[in-house]
């Protein structure tokens, strides 16, 4: 797929890792590398591989081979990614060269962009937990007619 077709869903890079893919990508590498994408209205966005994709396209590199990642569309994960996707709106990142002035240190990474991810999930995933409760406690809710009421309190 032609790298200019992909959008993000991460806008940062951890030069450690830039600084390894880097060194054994090449032309040939490069076929058999693999980029994870979720199609979401008509678009494809990376979901695992942003690293690679942006040394490929550091390096010259155009078409890169993609896979489908099949996500269930009601799922955390999924809900994280599009939080993600609009994140990177929210910065303008919208193109994989976008990253090439957001490569920060390994500790840095962590703390701005995985910290923040893990934080958000547990987030939906609570947010979740307690919808699910409240749905569970309607199920089970007894309504009560005026009549029964004023005779239950004896008015």
């Amino acid at each position: 797929m032609n790298i200019n077709d992909l959008k993000l869903t991460q806008f940062y890079l951890n030069q450690r890792k830039v600084d390894e893919v880097s060194e054994w990508l090449d032309d040939v590498s490069v076929k058999n590398t693999i980029i994870s994408v979720i199609l979401y209205d008509d678009q494809f966005y990376i979901v695992d591989g942003h690293t690679r994709c942006f040394v490929a396209f550091q390096k010259g590199v155009i078409d890169i081979p993609v896979e489908i990642y099949d996500i269930d569309n009601t799922s955390v994960e999924m809900q994280l990614y599009l939080d993600c996707i609009k994140w990177c709106e929210q910065e303008d990142i919208y193109h994989i060269n976008d990253l090439s002035h957001r490569i920060l240190g390994e500790a840095e990474f962590e703390k701005l962009w995985i910290e923040r991810c893990q934080s958000h999930m547990e987030d939906i995933q609570d947010a979740r937990d307690a919808d699910i409760a409240y749905r569970e406690h309607l199920k089970h809710k007894v309504t009560y007619t005026h009549k029964e009421v004023m005779k239950y309190f004896k008015l």
